[in-house]
């Protein structure tokens, strides 16, 4: 079955299928990264909370630097629920 890593959310069966995207490597995934990574170089970015989703329909959750301090834990919570308005008004 299902083998799950510590870094991936429990997905209740049933709720929802995920399934593999037969597409190329996606340019505007690859340019917000390496942009992602010149401000974390610079030292502009200092935290980072993502999603991350797989051709194979896996995905990861992440949590990293200053994202995971207990001062910005509201923040965070509050920037995530902005993510899930976002992806709920995509169509």
């Amino acid at each position: 079955m299902f083998q799950q890593t510590p870094d991936q959310a429990p997905l209740p069966v049933g709720v929802a299928v995920l399934r593999p995207l037969p597409r190329p490597a996606s340019g505007e995934t690859i340019e917000l990264l390496q942009h992602l990574l010149e401000e974390a170089l610079a030292g502009r970015v200092t935290g980072l909370a993502l999603v991350a989703l797989h051709a194979d329909g896996r995905f990861n959750l992440r949590i990293r630097g200053d994202a995971t301090t207990e001062s910005n834990q509201m923040g965070v919570a509050g920037m995530l629920a902005g993510l899930q308005k976002m992806v709920l008004e995509l169509y």
